[in-house]
């Protein structure tokens, strides 16, 4: 069995119940592809009873063949009868059914198309997919076009003599980069994805040539182009419901980039500051994703002491076994960015000053409910729940949001 086809069935058999099966009974991609439905641990008994009675399958490479978008659309299940009204009552007493297991299985037509979504997947993988062999940490970094993505991976590159990075150009489809530096462990491959829409709709029709076996997702927002905020975050969105599928867990770096210095007091930039940590929160909470936010410039894009760095070093220090999946996720990474952070924070100033300056900050906004931040350091993406109380500054800032989360949602209804 090749290098490649190990890979694939090691990457597959975590969707699969291991009271099951097990990794190393198979030999083939064939062998999976027989396998019945019910060994998909997200699938139920009572799932696997409905889609032998109501849709006539039974195995994993006859799911993979329903339309994912809707399941129960163009099934040729009425058998050989060709009298329009036998099928048209055929249809009806079907609909019907549909209609009922929906009502009476709200879940269920989510889980099929899970199900229909990774059986596909190992159905083509064989001949269109392309698997890294997990030596390496996958880096993925998202955002629409112009959002500043390749601009930060090249200052990013820059600062730490990676010559690689450093020279990079506006990206068109996928530039992905093996990175790799001589006496260190920084091994990486950073795929930096162009954010056009002609290239995104090809990421979303074959993900797993994209999005599996992701360690870290960077996500790039421009502060300084509120006409694309619906449109970005709906990209954003869009990416996390495929991790998510796909049962990828990366951690999560959010840049909201272009806080350039003379906008930092600016009162329009610091409103759309607080709309985009609100709807990220939402977002991001949705999904159950560990992250971190920064607010980033081309000016200044690398923090004294980032959390995410302690985050990481606070992982590797846990008292978990060594072989937890946890654990041998991060390791790498956790290596690699205590490489990075070392450089960094050479090149910083101390974090107490950055604090201070922070704090004089804070107290020179009015209303006092804005938290701003320097380039690079964390900033909270709070729940709603924890704003201020009534009769406090919190008040007008709740009005405020309120009022532009109206506009927000009606624009993206409109589809400007």
């Amino acid at each position: 069995m090749s290098s490649d086809i190990a890979n694939i069935i090691s990457i597959f058999s975590k969707f699969l119940d291991p009271k099951v099966t097990k990794e190393d009974k198979f030999k083939s991609i064939e062998e999976i592809k027989k396998l019945p439905v019910h060994s998909y641990k997200f699938i139920s008994k009572n799932d696997t009873k409905i889609l032998k009675d109501l849709l006539k399958i039974s195995k994993i490479e006859e799911i993979s063949k329903l339309n994912r978008e809707n399941p129960f659309e163009n099934l040729k299940i009425f058998g050989t009868t060709k009298d329009p009204l036998e099928v048209t009552e055929l249809q009806e007493e079907f609909d019907r059914k549909v209609t009922t297991i929906k009502a009476e299985n709200p879940e269920f037509e989510k889980t099929i198309k899970k199900a229909i979504f990774i059986s596909s997947i190992i159905t083509n993988m064989v001949d269109e997919g392309e698997i890294l062999q997990k030596s390496a940490q996958k880096v993925i970094v998202i955002g629409l076009d112009n959002a500043g993505k390749t601009a930060i991976l090249s200052k990013f590159g820059g600062r730490l003599g990676i010559n690689d990075l450093a020279n990079l150009k506006p990206t068109k489809g996928v530039d992905r980069r093996h990175i790799e530096t001589e006496g260190s462990d920084i091994d990486l491959y950073i795929w930096d994805f162009g954010g056009q829409a002609q290239y995104r709709s090809k990421y979303f029709d074959k993900p797993e040539q994209y999005f599996l076996q992701t360690d870290l997702l960077i996500y790039v927002i421009d502060v300084q182009d509120p006409e694309r905020y619906a449109e970005s975050f709906e990209y954003f969105e869009q990416i996390l419901e495929i991790l998510s599928t796909l049962e990828e867990e990366p951690f999560v770096l959010i840049y909201i980039h272009k806080c350039d210095p003379d906008l930092k007091r600016d009162p329009e930039t610091l409103l759309n500051i607080e709309l985009l940590k609100d709807n990220l929160n939402q977002l991001l909470t949705t999904y159950d994703c560990d992250y971190e936010a920064y607010l980033t410039s081309i000016f200044s894009l690398i923090t004294n002491e980032p959390e995410f760095s302690k985050y990481i070093k606070e992982v590797m220090r846990s008292t978990d076994s060594l072989t937890s999946p946890t654990l041998k996720k991060v390791e790498g990474l956790g290596k690699t960015l205590e490489e990075t952070m070392n450089a960094v924070i050479r090149l910083s100033e101390s974090l107490s000053k950055q604090l201070s300056e922070l704090d004089n900050r804070l107290r020179a906004i009015e209303s006092g409910a804005f938290q701003m931040a320097q380039s690079g350091v964390p900033i909270g993406l709070t729940p709603p729940n924890d704003m201020s109380a009534p009769g406090e500054h919190g008040d007008s800032r709740t009005t405020v949001l309120n009022e532009l989360k109206q506009l927000f949602e009606k624009k993206r209804k409109l589809n400007l």
